[in-house]
């Protein structure tokens, strides 16, 4: 019994140091992409998506969607048919976020990176007044 409690523990350490580890790695890919590089290797570049946040996959989604845009059942089946799988309600929290932090914006109907929203697009009526 004890042996597996020392075993388990191992494990877990070992899954955290995997975690950092791939923190790190985004890191550095982060710095690569600002100065400009790629990775090398095609097959490298395939894997670095894989291990990319959801947030940046639907940001590359939204990228590709253009001035159509997508909503939360379309990332999932755009991804789906690239052979990834996202959960619809965590892609719905993402995006939602991404509207409050400003990344995108929703016409009602679908989501836009801010870039390719039209400039006369009102995105106010999801604005409700705090009266005191």
């Amino acid at each position: 019994m004890e042996q597996r409690k020392a075993i388990e523990r191992q494990r877990d350490r070992l899954l955290i140091e995997i975690e950092a580890l791939r923190n790190k790695v985004a890191g550095l890919e982060l710095a690569l992409s600002l100065m400009g590089a790629e990775s090398a290797a095609p097959e490298e570049r395939e894997k670095t998506k894989e291990n990319r946040g959801l947030r940046q996959t639907l940001t590359d989604l939204l990228r590709e969607a253009g001035t159509t845009g997508l909503n939360a059942t379309s990332a999932v089946d755009t991804a789906q048919r690239r052979g990834a799988h996202l959960d619809r309600q965590s892609v719905a929290s993402t995006l939602s976020r991404m509207k409050r932090d400003g990344d995108v914006t929703y016409n009602g109907d679908r989501y836009k990176l801010t870039q390719f929203a039209s400039p006369t697009q009102d995105t106010s009526a999801d604005i409700v007044p705090i009266r005191a």
